[in-house]
């Protein structure tokens, strides 16, 4: 509809313009002069009527943010990859529901609930009034996106020295809401109920709600080697399983996002079955050499990973499996999984980077089923 208003607009301003340089006997360069106005007309028309068009990529694909906020929204979310605006706009809700006069009995403050402390060492000035006011939902916005971007770099760096495991966002929002130094001492996210809860309702209001939708049919971005590779929801960090033509009812014997639910259910989709009864996630390994699968110490794509318990975050009790999407060229490895940590109560597949420093550390608890 626009586009058509727009060449309908076009037409008739054209015509009007050449009307009256006709009707008027003007001479060629005033005629010139005439055709080069509509000429910039026609692109300005088109850079608004494209600019509009393409909003939501200029906003980041953030959608559902109140309008006053939206351009501090979309320029804290662009500070860093792993830190979008819906993201931010979705920490936004779970911190304070976009009060920007919020408080709580902690002591926190504002729009993006900074503690004092925090405020007089991180705060910074968003609306350049020359002042970092953390009542100010302009400079506590920018400061929130800041601050996270940082809170991400020493996430990465703690990975990279095989300090910590899990996706980066997800530690990231832990980090900010119990302390980066509670995310450094656990080595993951602390296991805290407020704070598992407080990253799981952000990744899934940065989903759900404050991503906007391109009316696109193609699906998510796509992750590892394997075929089908894995289709990831926005967050990057869900795998959106029913892109991928699979669905949450029971497979044989296994509970719907159980860790071995998933894992049969992968292998079973990549041309790789398992057998319906392997038992616990950290029993697979002794059940695969008994059914007679290949089982090594080293990783390779497709393969399912069995973790002994209480290794790399699993069940002290029950282990846990997952499936190896990808070995990198560092050989650190990309597995999907369900059923572990905090996401074992909220139906979700998800992604995890394994390191190579990682996997040296626990070898000999975790077993490799080609």
């Amino acid at each position: 509809r626009a586009a058509r208003a727009a060449a309908m607009a076009i037409r008739a301003a054209a015509t009007a313009v050449v009307s009256a340089v006709t009707s008027a006997g003007l001479p060629l360069i005033a005629i010139l002069a005439a055709i080069l106005a509509v000429v910039a007309m026609i692109a300005g028309m088109f850079s608004f009527l494209f600019g509009a068009a393409n909003s939501s990529t200029d906003a980041g694909g953030v959608d559902n943010v109140p309008a006053e906020y939206l351009q501090d929204v979309i320029r804290a979310g662009s500070v860093c990859e792993t830190v979008t605006p819906s993201v931010i706009a979705a920490q936004i809700e779970a911190e304070s529901n976009w009060n920007p006069k919020a408080g709580s009995s902690a002591g926190a403050q504002g729009i993006a609930q900074f503690m004092p402390m925090t405020w007089a060492s991180v705060g910074k000035d968003g609306d350049g009034d020359g002042k970092a006011d953390v009542w100010n939902a302009h400079d506590a916005i920018w400061t929130q996106g800041n601050y996270m971007c940082g809170l991400a770099s020493q996430v990465e760096t703690a990975k990279k020295a095989g300090k910590l495991t899990g996706d980066t966002l997800g530690l990231t929002l832990a980090a900010y809401n119990a302390g980066i130094g509670s995310v450094l001492r656990y080595g993951m996210i602390p296991p805290f109920g407020e704070t598992r809860n407080y990253v799981q309702r952000i990744l899934e209001l940065a989903q759900t709600k404050y991503t906007a939708t391109t009316g696109g049919s193609d699906g998510g971005p796509t992750v590892g080697s394997l075929k089908p590779k894995l289709v990831m929801k926005a967050d990057h960090y869900h795998v959106d399983i029913e892109a991928m033509g699979l669905r949450y009812e029971r497979f044989p014997d296994y509970d719907t996002y159980q860790c071995t639910w998933w894992a049969a259910m992968r292998r079973n989709q990549i041309g790789k079955p398992v057998d319906a009864h392997m038992g616990n996630g950290g029993q697979w390994n002794d059940t695969a050499r008994r059914l007679g699968y290949k089982v090594g110490g080293s990783p390779k794509p497709g393969d399912a990973m069995a973790f002994e318990p209480g290794t790399l975050g699993s069940s002290g009790t029950y282990g846990h499996v997952a499936v190896v999407e990808e070995v990198k060229a560092d050989g650190g490895i990309v597995i999907s999984e369900s059923g572990t940590g905090f996401i074992s109560s909220q139906g979700a597949v998800v992604i995890r980077e394994i390191s190579a420093a990682q996997l040296k550390a626990v070898a000999g608890h975790v077993t490799f089923i080609h």
